[in-house]
Formats: C-alpha cells, structure tokens, sequence
C-alpha cells in the first residue's frame, strides 16, 4: 500500500528530549514548526491551509483517542475538520488567529460573546457524548473575524469531571469584566496565576481523599 504525502512527512520528524523537554531536531522541508504542546508539535503545511500535528512516540495512544473525539465532532464550525489521521499524527485546519492566552498578554479584549461560543462549542460536544476537559486560554482560538475556535480535544474522553471552565468563566465574570481590571496581563502574571491554580486542585483533590 502506497504511503500518502502526510505519513511521509511525520516520518521525517524527530523529537529527542532536552533537559525536560521535547525538541524537534528534524522536519521535513515542507513543514514549518508553528508550536508545541505537552503531548505534540504542529507543523503548517507548505502551500496549504493545514496542519500536521504529530505526536510524540510516547503519546500514540493520545493521536487516537484525540481522532476518535473529532470524528465525534465532526460538523460543527467551533472544532477543526480532520483529513487525515496516523499513528502518531494528524492532519487538521489551519486556524489563523491568537490564543485567548495571546488575546490576554496583548490587551486584545475578550468579548463576553466569546465565552458563549465558547460555551455553545462545549454543549455541542457534551451531546456528541464527550466530556469536555482540561479547557485553557491555549486551546480556545480567536480568528480574525471574531469566531471562537477550540482545539486540543484529546481529554474530552476522560471520564472524571473537569471545572477548568467553569473556573475560567468564573474568573471572567468575577474580575475580568470590571471596568478597572487590567485587559492586557503579562504573561509571567498568567503563568503564575496557572501554576497557583493547578496546586489549588492539586490539594483540593488531596483534602477530599482524606475525607473518604
């Protein structure tokens, strides 16, 4: 059986692991590195509107579960269209557009409308039969004319509830949305902020096991 253009291309990448982290060491010509992730790397496409995101060896099993959640999703306009799928990799949209997280460090405003798209993109994929988790300002996407995207939806799979959200939403109505709250924070500050709140749930989780 005759190997397609894209499973050639994730042949080409290497990945070896740096002080901690993953790097890629080597790409086909045709892909240009556009970001990394904890489980993967994404490359734009040359001379095309796609992307090829390809998993590090040790998360295939993460390239299936994430296939197998966009299948689920198929049709609606707040997740990207999947053409192509490896074992380790993945070919999707190119969405042209910045972060929530970017949106934040650049004092672009976010509009309380985004967070109902945000929110009708969830809904959508609850009724698809997911459970949408692990949702941050790096998975949510802002395009250039103003619709809410979101990627990343390998853990909408997992079966154990996830407030992640519902937490961000909270935070957004609570400060956010008053007129003297900086619209344009710092990355440093939002990392800060991210790590404060992954050892909140970290104890939070703690406390209700010794409670048990």
């Amino acid at each position: 059986m005759k190997r397609s253009r894209y499973d050639h291309f994730a042949s080409t990448v290497l990945f070896a692991k740096r002080n901690g982290r993953i790097k890629v060491l080597r790409h086909h010509d045709d892909l240009k590195l556009y970001g990394t992730g904890r489980s993967a790397a994404v490359f734009k496409i040359k001379n095309e509107h796609r992307v090829i995101k390809i998993f590090y060896p040790a998360f295939e099993k993460t390239a299936i579960e994430e296939k197998q959640n966009y299948e689920k999703l198929n049709g609606s306009h707040y997740y990207p269209n999947v053409y192509e799928a490896g074992t380790n990799y993945l070919v999707m949209d190119f969405i042209e557009g910045k972060t929530f997280f970017e949106c934040l460090a650049e004092g672009i405003p976010l509009k309380p409308h985004y967070i109902e798209h945000v929110d009708n993109g969830l809904q959508f994929a609850k009724a698809a039969g997911l459970n949408p988790s692990d949702i941050h300002l790096h998975n949510l996407i802002l395009t250039k004319n103003e619709e809410v995207r979101i990627i990343d939806v390998a853990r909408f799979s997992q079966e154990k509830m996830c407030t992640q959200w519902e937490d961000l939403k909270d935070g957004y109505t609570r400060y956010y949305q008053h007129t003297y709250f900086p619209k344009k924070i710092p990355r440093r500050v939002m990392y800060s902020v991210s790590k404060l709140y992954r050892l909140y749930k970290y104890i939070s989780i703690k406390k209700r096991k010794r409670v048990r």
